[in-house]
């Protein structure tokens, strides 16, 4: 279904729209690992919050089909913008539930509904941390993490605004939705990676709720975005998440 996917799309994205993109750690925020366990593995999860006793809406971070190993610096980066602006980012590292590095297309196919109830365990871990606002939780995903952001969306009422870049909704769950929470999605008109089709069937489904979700298309852009598109996704993801959730 989905060629090879790769987080460098996503590189330029966050250096260019936060000044604190680089690798290192960002005063006033606290970063830290914790764990869950999920089908009997340990699920590492990243939380990025304010260095303060306060609670914070939670925002939920998949990375894509580069899981650790490309464009892990920038989705730290992603991560740490959230935090500077109120709301706690927890990165799941939803690959540990099947031992993944890379994930392609055959990869894809046979893990992606356990990585959806790795997801789905993780929302249940977070929405339990001390330091999470009770409340809607928020979702940011890339390409594959994007998908699964879009399945947990779609089926779990906590979650209540997601943003999606270069995904959309899997086969299995055409017509098979529950809801759809305020939804932004972001595309490059010329992905090849992540067809423009992946994005039509995903508004297609949203019209069984009579969902409006709000798109952003880049007519001259593919998978990879150039350094300004990227730049103004991220900006867009993270300005439409902090709009719903009012940290």
């Amino acid at each position: 279904m989905l060629k090879h996917l790769r987080l460098l799309a996503l590189a330029s994205a966050l250096l260019t729209a936060t000044s604190c993109s680089h690798s290192a750690r960002v005063s006033g925020i606290h970063e830290s690992k914790t764990s869950y366990l999920s089908g009997g593995k340990k699920i590492v999860v990243e939380k990025f919050v304010l260095a303060d006793t306060k609670q914070h809406p939670a925002v939920i971070v998949l990375y894509g089909s580069g899981g650790l190993l490309n464009g892990k610096g920038d989705m730290d980066a992603f991560a740490r913008q959230l935090a500077q602006r109120g709301m706690a980012a927890y990165m799941i590292h939803y690959f540990d539930r099947t031992g993944t590095l890379l994930a392609g297309d055959k990869s894809i196919a046979a893990n992606s509904e356990v990585w959806q109830a790795t997801v789905k365990d993780g929302i249940d871990f977070i929405s339990q941390q001390p330091q999470v606002r009770p409340g809607p939780i928020g979702m940011f995903g890339y390409s594959l993490g994007a998908f699964l952001t879009v399945g947990a969306a779609t089926t779990d009422s906590r979650i209540g605004v997601a943003a999606e870049l270069s995904g959309g909704i899997f086969d299995r769950l055409k017509g098979h939705t529950k809801r759809y929470p305020p939804l932004l999605i972001l595309h490059g008109r010329n992905d090849e990676r992540v067809p423009i089709h992946y994005e039509q069937a995903l508004l297609k489904d949203a019209q069984r709720f009579h969902a409006q979700p709000l798109v952003h298309i880049y007519p001259d852009e593919g998978h990879a975005l150039s350094p300004a598109a990227a730049a103004d996704a991220a900006s867009r993801a993270l300005t439409f998440l902090q709009q719903h959730l009012k940290p």
